[in-house]
């Protein structure tokens, strides 16, 4: 997550979050080992624990993560675990980004399509055609396709390796196939093909006078260049990576270039039965932000920061973003967290307390509901107090999950040879220390990063007794970290250390993982004083810096560092990020604004006993006048933002036309 409000380009940011709930009737039909996998296309980004002898694996595991890519495809893999061989893919779930949203916050069973080669591809290929009129020997026009491939971005690993990969290139008709090969490219993911071959289109003794400056109209409709990229397998078979195809016609009148995505091949699965692996349930929730310069936020900031100044505070912007949202978790995550990085969330939870107070009746039920209150208490705790309640209570639960003591009592559930009073003395042996950490821990709530980072190594160095560190960085001489080019070493997701010595080049497992370990370092050594303003993006190999070439290992980099500002290391928050999201949520519920911006006028005009049920009886509306006010402000202020944002979209569509890189061809183009 970038941090901070400042920033003059538009950034779009992407999170997914959900929960991997269970499979039922997995093949084959007997018990076995099973795990799940989140893919962003074919990389693999988050892994389930092991679910040991099941045909319907429960695994219960949430998952929440920054995207820090394009993708198009979003994947779950059901993996049958092997000890002794490779790991088998049983069934997929695979869902198109554009469809994500068909399923946002809904709990789905998917069924689980079957596992193809010929259907596991991504990438994009950069292609330039032209036709060219040629005069033979013997004085004939003759016509010539120049097909020139220049490039490939995004491949996939093959066995968590850059793979060598070369295209076939395809003139294919009725009649016809010509077939034409690239050089292998060894150890990439972005090979730089830069090839042409030339394809007679239509041979010169069928042309006559009429038609000898002109492809025939029959044989340009049914020719189609197509593209298969491979993966060299050398001793074993070669990997189909994807294919595209474009028919020849769309060169009737010029050259034409443009970057398609990788397609499977259409036959890929087609014979495959579908109804007999099982099905996976799942709850999926994908956002997509584009966040505009600190500078148009201002409005819904402030109208938002000055919720528990409002009297009353049901007439606040906060509460009403509560009270129109479906799932009121959408509103509490970016709300707390914007009036926690603008140091009002206090305040504000103080005065919606104060509103469920007016309604509990029964001092034991206090803040026992699901109200607003409870909600941004609850998401407060997990922001402020993470660090907090790992240090205090991990080494207790590390304890229960080494040498488990039996605690079940009740009589029903007890297994046959259990003592329920032995395992009453267990329980109370394990509450009693909890209790204890608790009580001792109240001198560090909350605790300081460096506090929080010294405990973690002291446990992890208690867990891994004889667990010496290879090498060890200390926090205060980190310089910078920062992504190392992909080209340095042919590796993906690589990312450096910089300290006083040679920098650390370290290779994480994906895309996610990488952009998590820069995030947290970052944040953890923003406020050392001797941080870099410039590094080298690229490394210093056979004697120069392969970024800028300077042959002088130790000088001034390149490239300026993209987190040199010191920031709050403890808690870090995107405050134009957040405001972004409250007025997509705004904007998604604009019918239930103008519902109860209605039943405000309504209330204002009838002062009679009000009659139920009525349209806005789920509302809360102490005073309609103020109510009103507000829902005006936030109208307002959500349609002069619908206008930037409609801007922006104009310009992004004029700027990354179709068959741009940003915005690559899908399928074949008519």
């Amino acid at each position: 997550m970038a941090a901070g409000d400042g920033g003059d380009e538009v950034r779009v940011l992407q999170n997914l979050r959900g929960k991997i709930y269970d499979a039922k009737h997995l093949v084959p039909n007997k018990m076995r080992d099973f795990f799940c996998t989140i893919n962003l296309d074919q990389e693999e980004v988050f892994r389930t624990q092991v679910v040991e002898k099941s045909l319907s694996p429960y695994f219960g595991e949430e998952f929440y993560f920054e995207i820090p890519r394009t993708f198009q495809w979003l994947s779950f893999y059901i993996y049958d675990k092997s000890v002794l061989q490779k790991d088998l893919r049983i069934g997929k779930v695979s869902i198109k980004k554009e469809d994500l949203c068909k399923y946002t916050g809904k709990e789905n069973w998917f069924m689980l399509q079957p596992i193809d080669s010929n259907s596991e591809v991504q990438g994009k290929v950069h292609l330039e055609l032209k036709l060219n009129e040629l005069i033979t020997d013997n004085g004939s026009v003759c016509q010539q396709l120049v097909v020139h491939i220049k490039e490939c971005h995004g491949l996939p690993l093959i066995n968590g390796q850059n793979c060598d990969p070369y295209a076939t290139v395809s003139l294919v008709g009725p009649s016809r196939n010509d077939q034409k090969k690239t050089k292998v490219k060894k150890k990439t993911s972005n090979p730089q093909f830069n090839e042409t071959f030339y394809f007679e289109v239509t041979r010169s003794s069928s042309y006559t006078k009429k038609s000898q400056f002109q492809v025939e109209e029959e044989d340009i409709e049914k020719l189609e260049v197509r593209v298969d990229l491979w993966n060299n397998g050398n001793l074993v078979q070669d990997v189909f990576l994807g294919e595209i195809k474009v028919p020849v016609k769309v060169l009737r009148n010029d050259s034409f270039q443009a970057w398609y995505l990788l397609q499977p091949r259409e036959n890929g699965n087609k014979s495959s039965k579908t109804d007999d692996l099982g099905s996976l349930r799942l709850n999926i929730c994908y956002t997509e932000d584009c966040v505009l310069p600190s500078e148009y936020y201002g409005s819904l900031r402030n109208l938002l920061l000055k919720s528990s100044d409002v009297q009353p505070i049901s007439a606040s912007a906060a509460y009403i973003l509560s009270e129109v949202c479906r799932d009121k978790y959408d509103a509490v995550l970016p709300l707390v967290r914007l009036l926690l990085h603008h140091h009002k969330l206090v305040p504000f939870v103080a005065a919606v307390a104060e509103l469920d107070l007016k309604d509990t009746q029964e001092a034991n039920t206090v803040f026992r509901g699901n109200s607003l209150a409870t909600r941004c208490v609850d998401e407060m705790m997990k922001i402020v107090g993470k660090h907090y309640l790992k240090v205090t209570l991990k080494p207790v639960i590390d304890e229960i999950c080494e040498s488990p003591k039996p605690c079940e009592i009740d009589p029903i559930k007890i297994k046959e040879g259990d003592n329920v009073e032995i395992n009453m003395e267990n329980l109370r042996y394990y509450v009693d220390k909890v209790f204890r950490e608790i009580v001792r821990s109240s001198i560090s709530c909350p605790t300081l990063m460096c506090d929080v980072f010294y405990s973690l190594r002291h446990l992890a160095a208690k867990r891994f007794p004889n667990k010496e560190p290879i090498f060890t960085i200390p926090i205060k001489n980190i310089l910078a970290v920062e992504k190392l080019d992909e080209n340095s070493f042919n590796k993906k997701n690589m990312f450096q250390i910089l300290h006083g010595e040679k920098p650390l080049y370290i290779q994480a497992n994906n895309c996610v993982e990488a952009s998590e370990w820069i995030e947290a370092l970052c944040r953890v050594t923003r406020s050392n004083q001797k941080r870099l303003s410039f590094y080298h993006p690229s490394a210093f190999l056979n004697g120069n810096w392969l970024c800028c070439k300077a042959t002088i290992e130790n000088t001034v980099g390149c490239a300026p560092c993209t987190a040199d500002v010191p920031a709050d290391t403890q808690i870090e928050i995107d405050g134009d990020r957040e405001t972004e999201r409250i007025y997509s949520l705004f904007t998604i519920n604009m019918s239930k604004l103008q519902k109860l911006e209605e039943a405000c006028g309504s209330i204002a005009v009838y002062q009679g006993p009000r009659k139920e049920p009525d349209d806005y009886s789920n509302f809360t509306i102490e005073d309609s006048v103020a109510t009103f006010h507000t829902l005006k402000q936030i109208t307002d202020i959500i349609d002069k933002l619908n206008e930037s944002h409609e801007k922006y979209r104009k310009k992004r569509s004029s700027s990354a036309k179709y068959g741009s890189e940003e915005n690559p061809i899908v399928g074949k183009v008519s």
